[in-house]
Parts: C-alpha cells; structure tokens; sequence
C-alpha cells in the first residue's frame, strides 16, 4: 500500500521553528567583563590576541583545535620575535581528526567545512617547529589562555575562524587566585596527562608521526575546587564542573538560564536531569538556549526529553557559548551538555564568575532568548517547518538546489527503508560530488533523483561532509516497485 504524506500533516517529533516574538537582533557590545564573539562583533577574537601580544614570559594555550590564521600568526610571530616561552595543549586523536562522525560531536558545521583536521595538524607542526612546546591528548575539548601564570582567560570558543567571527562565543577573565590553579591545571595536564609528547618527520615527504606515550595523572597535583572558582573535568580524576552544574541548579529558586550547543546523550546525565525536575516543580524558570539543530536527531531527542518536563527551550543558528546563571551564582565552562563527553570524561574547564560578570552574563542569556531565531515546540505542522527552513536557508545563504514538491519515492523490495523515520521526521536531501542522498532520522540512503521521482537505491553509512536541505513538498507518496 502507498504510504501519502502531505505538507498539513503534524509531526511526531518535537522541532525548532521560528520564534514569532523575537525581537530584532543588533551586537551586544556594551559589557565591560564578558567577552564575545556574534555577527559584527570580534570582541572575543581581539581580547585573545591582545593577551597574546601582552604577555612577558610564559604563554600557554589550551585549544581542542586551531585553525584560524591569525590567530596561529598571533602565535607564531610570538614565537619568532620574543624570549616568551610558549607552551600549546591540544588534542590529535585520529579517531576524531580523520572521522567526520566522531568530529561533528565536537565542532561546528560551520568549522567542519574549513577543513579543520588538515589545518589543524599543519599549524600545530609549523609551530612544533619553530620551538613552540606542543603536546596533546585524546580528550582535551577546554579553551582558555594562561598568561604569564597570573592572568587566566576561558572561552567556550575553539581558535577557529568561525568560533572567532560570528558564531556566538564567550570569555572571561578569571581572577589571580583561579589563574594560578589554572595554570596548575594546565601543567599537571601537559606533563603527565598528554598521550603525544613528540613530533618525528622527515622535510622530504613532509610526512609527520607523533609518538605515544601511557596517561599517568598523579591526582594529588591536580588543583582543589575549595580553593578557588576553577571547575573542570579531568578523566577519572575530577567531576567537579558536573557537580557545580548541578549545585546551581539545586540552589536556583526563581530562575535557571542555561546555554549550551548541543543536548545529548541525557541518559548518563541523569543527576542532572533529576535536578532539573525538582527545580521546576519548586516552580523555577528554566530556560535553556542552544543551537537549534533540526538536522541533529540526537540533539532533538536530549532537547526533547527537557522541553516534555517543563523547560522553555530556545535556539539559534549560529550559537556556541556555553553558561548556567541562577538568582546568585553563575559559570562559564568549555562543555557541552553531553552525557558522553565533556561532563563525565575527557578535559573541560569552568569558571564561578563574580558579582559583575554574572550580571552581565545574566543580561546576556536574557538577549539571546529574545532574539532568538528559534523556539522549540511539538505537534508541529511539517508546513512551519518549511517555513522555518526557508528562513534558515536564507540566513545561512544556502544555494537551495531545485527539489520536486510532489516527489514520489520509490525503492525496490530487497532495500532497507525505516518508513517510520519517514514518516515522523524530517527528510533531507543531500550531495556529494556525483553521489546523492535521502536522508531520515539517522537513516542515509543514496538515491537518484528524475524529475518527481526519488529512487532509492540503498541504506549507507552516515556523513557529514555534505550540506543537507529539507525536502519540502505538498505532497510525497511512498512506494515499493
């Protein structure tokens, strides 16, 4: 039997769509201890640089990747024209660098088309080469400058031309007590809690191996969180940024703001998601801001499962910043609200912010929310979702290829198809050079596309690599040849 969907039909599944009442965006450029990156402000961008030049003795930066040019010649040219010892935590897990699966967990679409992996690895080694100290793990995903061991910077923002250009980041200075447990931190990490610590090549071939060495943390040396306003996650050894998250929400009574990029993986962050509960049943506000991800069925999912139990969920095209704010307390951190990484393994840093910087962390949260592009609801029509997309396509500025409104797919009887991703989520269409794809939930599917008809031809493994566009159409019937 045929199976007829049409664009009136309410989808299962919640989505992001447009915010009616959002108000006109301009750059939120008047705060004096927040630091950002938007659309038309670099304020983030010029305090990294400005730390970079400033610095007398000793720089050392902690990036999960770098690829932005000035920012490396920032860098380098420090390298080249003072005594400044410069030292650089980064991370070269291939498993991340070469798979484009792995690697969307941990940086943007919008960094995923620069090349990263390859940029990533050629500044790194050009700066291996000119007596830069590099060395790097298989889990270091936190962004922060030590400068001169005093003056300590974390941003939620990679060194990458989109993090430090228009996608939506922030940074703070931390105070001299936190900057010296940081640069503590950052020590104990680069000697005992790097896995590469050595380049070896050959000039001809411009071939570089990296050697391996065992993890061997001594957890003694790590800082202690009663000492200062530094919070991180260090493997094994330190959950005490998850705990702080959780601390703040257990302490918030009239409100709770909470940013992030993406919702996932909720089912190992269940102390989190319990305490979330019993602050809205205390009859707490809670509103969370992140980026509007239609195309991520596991975000969908994780933003899903807050919005069912009372959470006002908005979004964004662009946003990265990461922070939690209740009526007293507030923190900037590096992680994502990621049950499998970041919150419970790997290396991300957080920072207490004071009394100034949460307010205006706060005003910040509060602006993002009302010019949000996005706000997440269910029992949407898939027609608001076209509408969404158009404006999405528009502001992304997407050339939107020529798609059949009354498509018909069809796939033969031996091809598996999960008609159910088909008919409850979004259908997407993507291409790749010569090949083509349909795509549903996390179902990829190469296909071939005549006029009205959409022939699939079989299930393929997942990409990334490809720019994907919503099938929009008023009607689309389903067939078996």
């Amino acid at each position: 039997m045929d199976l007829i969907l049409k664009n009136t039909d309410i989808l299962n599944t919640g989505v992001f769509v447009l915010n009616k009442n959002k108000v006109d965006y301009t750059p939120f450029s008047d705060y004096k201890s927040i630091f950002l990156t938007q659309e038309d402000n670099v304020a983030l961008k010029n305090e990294i640089l400005d730390i970079i030049q400033k610095a007398t003795s000793v720089l050392k930066i902690c990036s999960f990747i770098i690829t932005d040019k000035e920012i490396f010649t920032a860098v380098l040219n420090k390298a080249k024209e003072t005594q400044v010892a410069i030292f650089i935590l980064t991370q070269l897990d291939s498993t991340k660098l070469e798979n484009s699966l792995s690697l969307f967990d941990f940086i943007t679409e919008e960094e995923m088309k620069e090349n990263p992996a390859r940029i990533h690895l050629k500044y790194i080694k050009q700066l291996y080469d000119n007596g830069i100290h590099v060395r790097a793990s298989l889990s270091a995903h936190a962004k922060f400058i030590v400068s001169d061991r005093t003056t300590g910077f974390i941003m939620s923002a990679n060194f990458t031309t989109p993090s430090l250009t228009f996608n939506t980041e922030s940074g703070v200075y931390l105070d001299e007590i936190s900057s010296k447990e940081l640069d503590k931190l950052f020590d104990v990490i680069f000697l005992q809690g790097t896995t590469y610590k050595q380049f070896l090549g050959t000039h001809k071939k411009g071939k570089m191996l990296v050697v391996q060495s065992e993890v061997d943390i001594d957890s003694h040396l790590l800082p202690n969180s009663e000492y200062s306003n530094l919070r991180y996650t260090c493997e094994n050894f330190s959950d005490n940024l998850m705990n702080e998250i959780i601390s703040i929400i257990d302490h918030s009574h009239q409100y709770l703001y909470l940013s992030t990029y993406s919702i996932v993986e909720l089912d190992s962050l269940q102390q989190i998601i319990q305490s979330v509960k019993k602050a809205l049943d205390r009859g707490v506000s809670v509103s969370i801001f992140c980026r509007g991800m239609n195309y991520r069925n596991d975000h969908l999912e994780g933003v899903s499962e807050l919005f069912e139990i009372g959470c006002k969920i908005y979004g964004d095209v662009f946003n990265h910043s990461k922070g939690i704010i209740n009526e007293n307390t507030a923190m900037l951190f590096t992680a994502n609200i990621d049950g499998k990484y970041g919150l419970t393994n790997g290396f991300e840093v957080g920072y207490l912010l004071d009394d100034t910087q949460r307010i205006e962390f706060l005003d910040l949260h509060k602006k993002l929310i009302e010019t949000s592009f996005y706000i997440f609801g269910n029992a949407t029509l898939r027609d608001d979702l076209f509408v969404t997309y158009n404006a999405y396509e528009q502001q992304k500025g997407m050339n939107i290829p020529s798609l059949p409104q009354y498509p018909v797919i069809s796939y033969r009887p031996n091809v598996i198809v999960d008609l159910e991703e088909l008919k409850s989520c979004i259908i997407f269409y993507g291409k790749s050079k010569d090949l083509e794809y349909l795509i549903a939930g996390k179902s990829f599917y190469k296909c071939i596309i005549k006029g009205n008809n959409i022939f699939i031809l079989e299930k393929t493994a997942r990409r990334f690599d490809i720019e994907k566009y919503v099938l929009k159409f008023y009607e689309l019937k389903i067939i078996i040849n």
